[in-house]
């Protein structure tokens, strides 16, 4: 299992929250 990069979303507003989920979503990484 490789290493999972780590993501972070800076914003709280309607943009962050749709970034934050689309990355999750993908599993691009880990959303912190």
């Amino acid at each position: 299992m490789g290493k999972r990069n780590k993501i972070t979303v800076v914003g709280a507003g309607n943009v962050g929250a749709t970034v934050a989920h689309w990355l999750a979503s993908k599993e691009l990484g880990d959303v912190v």
